[in-house]
């Protein structure tokens, strides 16, 4: 049975992330040991390449960054930072021959570069659709300030790795916040707000981009030295999102003993990572709904039959459940 990266367990090190918002902070003038407290990460700890971290440490220490900064610009700031970091798993991503080539080996790696978060990608016609989905659970505004960490880290990956001015697009679930400059600042004029997602959509064809950077030696060499990330594998609640999005018949019971667990063990699991089985369920197929209906232009019919619903009343009532509005008032 695979194993996969629980809340507790410790496998991340203090390269990426930490370093980032710990040179950000110390940036501001602030303590160090006010930064860490409560994360059970210590000052020694930080200079330690074999101390390793937990997802749960990562979370408090952000929102622990979050709260002392008091900017509203912190997490743009630190999405930019993370693209300048020095280690070989970064920089296995930022040489890289093409965008294509860097995104791929971000997916392979992803659970040590950009922990908080999975994304869905799907590719329909022109253009390239990431989805974002946190990987534990988490409140509104932490999860928010987390999607703009990693939208300002895509956006400075895309314009040091692509050739051409890269135009992307970005949706939030969010309302549009009072601090809209940054956002535009950091990300472009293309923002939506209170869309039924959070999503990164860009033309296809930015995947062949060569990159002004690349270094076939460079990026071999850090290849080699990440490649041990390569077996980090994905984290629990990313495992369970993919095996409800994959397999319509995804009861509890049913994802439970695939994951070779008692029911009660795989809610209490869940449970313990701030999420229900029921929250993941709805947004999955809210997702495949979304997609399947807003790009795909699939009619009610057949998304109803993906999602194993039998009964299209039925299916449209669950759709207004999960967007607070119907297929047919779908604007994407």
């Amino acid at each position: 049975m695979q194993q996969y990266i629980s809340l507790d367990d410790k496998y991340l090190s203090a390269e990426g992330m930490i370093t980032a918002l710990v040179e950000l902070a110390q940036g501001r003038g602030i303590p160090l040991h006010k930064l860490l407290r409560g994360t059970g990460i210590f000052e020694q700890d930080l200079y330690d390449l074999s101390q390793r971290f937990s997802l749960s440490q990562l979370l408090v220490l952000i929102s622990q960054f979050k709260a002392l900064m008091k900017s509203n610009d912190s997490g743009f700031l630190l999405g930019h930072q993370l693209v300048n970091d020095v280690s070989p798993a970064v920089q296995s991503v930022r040489l890289s021959p093409s965008l294509g080539m860097a995104l791929k080996q971000l997916q392979q790696i992803s659970t040590v570069i950009a922990p908080l978060l999975f994304t869905r990608r799907h590719i329909f016609k022109d253009d390239l659709y990431l989805y974002l989905q946190p990987s534990i659970g988490m409140d509104e505004s932490l999860k928010n300030y987390c999607f703009e960490i990693y939208s300002a880290a895509l956006m400075s990956l895309l314009k040091r790795v692509c050739n051409v001015y890269p135009h992307c697009y970005f949706d939030f679930t969010c309302k549009r916040p009072r601090h809209i400059q940054e956002y535009e600042q950091h990300l472009g004029l293309r923002i939506r707000f209170e869309q039924p997602y959070t999503r990164w959509h860009f033309n296809k064809q930015l995947l062949k981009c060569p990159n002004p950077e690349a270094s076939q030696l460079r990026w071999q060499q850090c290849i080699a030295q990440s490649e041990l990330h390569k077996n980090v594998s994905q984290s629990f609640v990313e495992a369970v999102c993919l095996r409800i999005y994959r397999d319509k018949n995804n009861s509890l019971a049913n994802s439970a003993e695939h994951f070779a667990m008692s029911s009660a063990t795989f809610k209490r699991k869940l449970k313990q990572h701030g999420v229900s089985y029921s929250q993941l369920q709805d947004e999955q197929n809210k997702l495949k709904a979304l997609h399947l209906l807003g790009v795909c232009q699939q009619g009610n019919e057949r998304v109803a039959d993906r999602l194993a619903f039998y009964d299209i009343p039925n299916f449209r009532r669950a759709f207004k459940r999960w967007t607070g509005i119907t297929p047919s008032q779908l604007k994407i």
